[in-house]
Parts: C-alpha cells; structure tokens; sequence
C-alpha cells in the first residue's frame, strides 16, 4: 500500500528509531516489500508503525479515487459562469465554438513527416524533390531478413519467392540477394519500384545483374539509381558509359573527382571526360573551364580549344590567380588567349605570372620578352 507523505501541523513530533526509519522509507517512495527488507520488520509490524505514524498526523491516507471525468456532450452548449468573468466582460452568447484539435509543434513540416511509421514504405522517396537526397533504409533489418529467411533456401525459390513476393521488407531483402537470376525475378515484379532498384545497384555485386538492371530505362532515368551504380564497385563498364551518355560535361568532371566514387569507376569517368570534351559543344566547354577555374584542364591532356571556345574565354574577365596559373601551365591554351592575359592588370602587377605566362609554348615574341 502506498501513502502520500505531509508534514504534521501539530508541532514537534518525537519519534522513536523504528518509526523514524519506516518514516524514511515510506519517504524515499519504498514499497511495503522493500520497506520490510529495509528495516527488518514484518508485515504486521509494519502496518501498526504505519498506523501510529498516521495518528501522529505525519502520514495521512492514500486519497479516495477520484471519479472518471466525464465529458459533456457535443450537443450540449457549454454554461458560463457569469460570476467568474472579469469585470465588464459579457459572457458570450453565439454559437457554441468547434471542438480544438491537437497540432503538432512542427506546423511547417509536410503531412507526410507525421505519419506512421508503418504507413510509409521504407526508402520511399515518391514525393521528394529530384535533387534531394532518400531516406536512408533500414539495411541491417533486412540483411537480417535476408540471412534468417532466404540465404539458404535454393535458387530457384529465392527466384520463386522474388517473383510472387507481395512487397514489404522481404522484398527489400531479396533486393540483397547475389544471384543475377533472381534480380531478373524481382524486375518482373508488379511491386518492384524505384525505391527497390536503388537496393539493388548500390548492394548488388555481379555485373550480370546490374547489366539487368540497366536494361529498365525507366529505372536508369532515376538519378538515384545511377548514383549508387557509380558507386558499385561491380558496375560493368558498358552500364558506366550508359549512365555517362546523358550526363552534362561538368557533371562528368564532377564524377571524375568524386571520392565517394571506387578509383576504379572514377578512372573509367576521367578517361571518359576526354572524348566527351572534344565532342562537347563551344558553350559547354567554355563553361566548365570558367566554372572549375581550369581546374579540369589537368585531365584533359591531348585536348585543345576551337575558336569559338577561345573567343568566349577571351571575353571572359579573369581575376583569379589560380585560373591563369592552370591556363599557363596547360599545353594547348591558344595564343590569343595567352596574349589577353598578358595584358590583365593581375598578370601586369605579379612578375610570377608574367614570368610563368612568358615560358607558355604558345607565347608571343612580345611576350617573352
């Protein structure tokens, strides 16, 4: 039994050592088994210091329950007390106001952030911006799934089950499995979708079933889903050069210096930054010279810039000393772009630069000296 501890009001109070103890118990919020074995007493023994304390008016009774609070009904307009109002305040006597309903503390949030956990399919990333980036799945769950329920079941049930599987978490898990046979069962999957195909190009480790994979256009479209096939380890090289196709030229060089990125695939993507280069058009190559400062020009060896290429950095204000330092140190910058930034105020007012321009291959006679 549990007791609500006051102060007595009715002085001093001498109590002897037993009931002192029990006293300290019951304060620090024992129970009547603890108390027991705290202070050695029985149960009976217990109860009467327990009595004696409450006759001394320092222990009162557990209150009476109170009664289930009742809510009045919806029907029934709620009753101001008039006395209760302050001073000139009418009571109000319209309409009865609608029933509040509970925020959340977060108004700005979407609706969808409020959500069940259980209503949301996990990685679902249906309604997120394109540039953003999808929530992370709960991998180990469904590594957990996948060892405890499929890894030791023959192939062709794991392919079976891939292809009848409902959706849920087991389908996530056989996202994970190995054999390219069964990655061939999940894309003929009704409920395989784009939050799947991410799963299975970052975790997928045969260049067959990636290979599969690929095949989906729709799937490959998804930026997500070439993201984690750059950073598959496996990826064969003819789904890099399919994901590469439709890539803008700063976006190669981008993937060509990414650390999240194996050197295996960046070596593919620097060796693809070249030819796709040279068959870029004018504005795109100026662009990403201007926007990099000239730092792509270290891959870009064997390169050279066209004409309309040449008069579009020309016309180009440059005030950054790293970008004329890495336009004179690469072979092929065309001489009337060296002449141009031999002229610069910046170039005119740091004999380092004048000096390192003057060695460029493609320096003028005035130039050099």
């Amino acid at each position: 039994m549990a007791f609500r501890r006051v102060t007595s009001r009715a002085g001093s109070v001498e109590l002897s050592a037993e009931q002192a103890l029990v006293l300290a118990c019951l304060e620090a919020g024992l129970n009547d088994a603890d108390t027991c074995e705290s202070t050695g007493l029985d149960a009976q023994r217990l109860d009467e210091v327990v009595r004696d304390l409450r006759q001394l008016q320092v222990l009162h009774p557990p209150p009476e329950p109170e009664a289930a609070y009742e809510a009045p009904a919806l029907a029934e307009p709620l009753v101001a007390n008039d006395s209760e109002l302050p001073e000139g305040i009418e009571p109000w006597s319209g309409e009865p106001l609608p029933e509040g309903t509970a925020s959340s503390h977060d108004l700005s949030a979407p609706a969808a952030q409020h959500a069940p956990a259980e209503e949301r399919a996990p990685g679902s990333t249906s309604s997120a911006p394109p540039h953003s980036k999808p929530p992370a799945l709960d991998e180990l769950n469904y590594r957990r799934i996948y060892e405890t329920r499929f890894r030791d079941l023959p192939a062709g049930l794991r392919q079976d089950a891939a292809l009848h599987c409902s959706g849920g978490p087991e389908l996530y898990a056989l996202c994970l499995d190995p054999a390219p046979e069964v990655i061939a069962a999940l894309l003929d999957n009704t409920h395989f979708g784009l939050d799947h195909a991410r799963v299975v190009a970052l975790h997928h480790k045969t260049p067959a079933g990636l290979e599969l994979l690929a095949r989906r256009a729709q799937l490959l479209r998804d930026q997500h889903v070439q993201r984690r096939l750059m950073q598959n380890m496996q990826t064969p090289d003819n789904v890099l050069e399919r994901v590469l196709r439709t890539r803008r030229l700063i976006d190669i060089y981008r993937l060509s210096i990414d650390r999240d990125l194996p050197e295996r695939n960046r070596g593919k993507v620097r060796a693809r930054l070249r030819p796709c280069f040279a068959h870029a058009e004018p504005d795109e190559r100026a662009a990403l010279i201007i926007k990099t400062e000239g730092r792509c020009l270290v891959g870009l060896s064997g390169c050279t810039f066209d004409g309309r290429t040449t008069q579009i950095l020309c016309n180009q204000t440059i005030v950054s000393t790293l970008f004329i330092q890495n336009l004179a140190r690469f072979p092929a910058t065309p001489p009337a772009l060296i002449h141009k930034l031999q002229r610069s105020p910046m170039v005119q007012r740091q004999p380092q630069l004048r000096m390192l321009l003057a060695r460029h291959p493609n320096a003028s006679g005035e130039g050099r000296r």
